[in-house]
């Protein structure tokens, strides 16, 4: 029999070939976009003929998959990936697709180039901007199973976009009251990590579960947002100097920063200046910036409450401190509360626990060798080795292991405590506070790049039409100048899209 086969019906029909030989039926373009009149498909010594896709259909389809990638490009940087790996990502997958990528994140957003020649200097741009919070670790570990089967396969497109619409409305794991108590958890790690004693930490427990609670309303009444942190920061502090002194016999100061730990910009501000040494010049700066403000917002807050609450002292003698091992416990109860607060599954609970210990283990081992520079620098350059080990032994993302613990080591805390002191108390030594943050945040910063750059990652490459699939790993050249690989034998738009738009699991 010959004549023209549907596409539709040739796809429903691909179970009886491989994968490659349907992708050739549809009709495959070459890198540089040029479409063949018609392709054969044979299948048990009958031959049909199948006509080539359009020019408008390619740029079409294009058009789709670039509004794709900014959609999976946007849930990426949400989830806190760094830019250069959210960009090598999205390269990987439109090399999957068939064609080259090209992208550029500015700090609102993102541009993405898809197809137009080997160099994408041409073809399809769409742009989407960087919308909403940050990500819940359930979310960011549906979003990285996503982007490893958009690796492994051609994934329909429609597909896709409902994977990303459920993990946008995935609703919160644990009950309201599980969330606030995980909240109250981080609070009292912060604060056995800094300061730790019987009274203190009831303090924190209380301010923990307050703030919890009122971050819980924030997410439901959409007006409370913008002020939240002035607002959580006032009161943390109006309540802090009424109550510390004459309850705790603890100094006031000692309680403002640990029930703030869900506002602190420690993790966006090491990872601004991660991305300026990276290259990413203005995505890293408005990082810096944003993080900035953030502190400026909270200081602002804890000097409204300092105005608006007379300091009252101590009813007794200041209370003893916990010994070194309050600190370890303090980064177990992070642990927790990490789990707790950001909606993980329990099965991560053992594992982001052995790597927050291990992390704190090198941080402290560094500080006691040299100083505390070192440390950071140290646990820096441990943690993307430490992510990628527990990775590849469970079942557990690179990133939801990554994120807890980079918080653990940015001094966001140290730094909010450095501007309050400057701002509120002006004390003599709060510039010595700031100029020592902005040296660790640079310590974890080169850390985090020079064990970055001791992995190795497996890219994807554009080979020639006709030839066989390949991979390589990062860095490495490929032939004609392109470092994507489209493995399995997808070396073209032509197929690759229609399989994308029309497949029920092409690939």
């Amino acid at each position: 029999m010959r004549g023209h086969l549907p596409v539709r019906r040739l796809l429903r029909r691909r179970r009886a070939e491989p994968a490659a030989t349907v992708r050739r039926a549809l009709g495959a373009a070459s890198p540089a976009g040029h479409m063949p009149s018609l392709r054969l498909w044979r299948r048990r010594g009958r031959t049909i003929t199948v006509p080539a896709a359009s020019e408008d259909d390619q740029r079409e389809w294009a058009r789709e998959l670039a509004g794709l990638l900014c959609e999976v490009g946007v849930e990426m940087l949400r989830a806190g990936i760094r830019t250069e790996q959210a960009e090598a990502g999205l390269r990987d997958v439109a090399a999957r697709y068939g064609v080259p990528a090209r992208c550029f994140i500015v700090p609102t957003g993102l541009f993405v180039r898809v197809g137009g020649g080997r160099r994408g200097s041409e073809g399809e741009l769409d742009f989407a901007p960087v919308d909403g919070g940050d990500l819940r670790l359930d979310q960011i570990e549906a979003l990285e199973a996503l982007l490893a089967r958009m690796r492994a396969q051609v994934v329909p497109f429609d597909e896709v976009r409902a994977e990303l619409t459920a993990m946008r409305a995935m609703p919160q794991r644990y009950s309201p009251a599980t969330t606030v108590g995980g909240h109250m958890l981080l609070t009292a790690g912060l604060g056995a990590v800094q300061h730790a004693s019987p009274p203190a930490l009831l303090g924190y427990l209380v301010l923990g579960a307050f703030v919890g609670a009122l971050r819980l309303a924030g997410l439901r009444f959409a007006l409370l947002r913008p002020a939240l942190p002035v607002l959580a920061a006032a009161l943390v502090t109006g309540v802090s100097l009424r109550w510390a002194g004459p309850l705790l016999h603890e100094q006031p100061a000692r309680l403002f920063v640990p029930p703030l730990i869900a506002f602190l910009p420690g993790a966006a501000l090491t990872m601004g200046a991660l991305e300026v040494a990276w290259g990413a010049v203005l995505s890293g700066i408005g990082r810096l910036a944003g993080a900035f403000n953030q502190l400026l917002l909270l200081a602002f807050g804890i000097f409204v409450g300092t105005d608006l609450v007379a300091q009252r002292g101590p009813g007794g003698p200041a209370p003893e401190t916990l010994g070194a091992w309050a600190g370890w416990c303090g980064v177990l109860l992070l642990g927790v509360g990490f789990v707790l607060y950001q909606s993980a599954h329990a099965g991560v609970l053992g594992w982001l626990l052995g790597a927050l210990l291990a992390e704190h283990g090198v941080r402290v081992l560094g500080s006691l060798a040299v100083s505390s520079v070192l440390g950071a620098f140290a646990a820096g350059a441990a943690l993307p080795l430490l992510a990628s080990w527990v990775g590849r032994r469970s079942h557990v993302p690179d990133q939801v292991v990554f994120l807890p613990c980079f918080w653990l080591l940015v001094p966001g805390s140290t730094g909010l405590r450095g501007i309050s002191d400057l701002l509120v108390e002006h004390r003599p030594g709060s510039l010595a506070i700031l100029t020592g943050t902005v040296v660790t945040v640079v310590a974890v910063a080169l850390g985090v790049l020079v064990g970055a750059g001791a992995l190795r990652h497996t890219r994807l490459e554009l080979g020639p039409p006709d030839g066989p699939a390949r991979t390589r790993p990062d860095g490495a050249d490929a032939p004609g100048g392109e470092h994507e690989s489209a493995a399995d034998g997808v070396h073209n738009a032509g197929a690759a899209g229609k399989a994308g738009r029309e497949a029920p699991r092409a690939g």
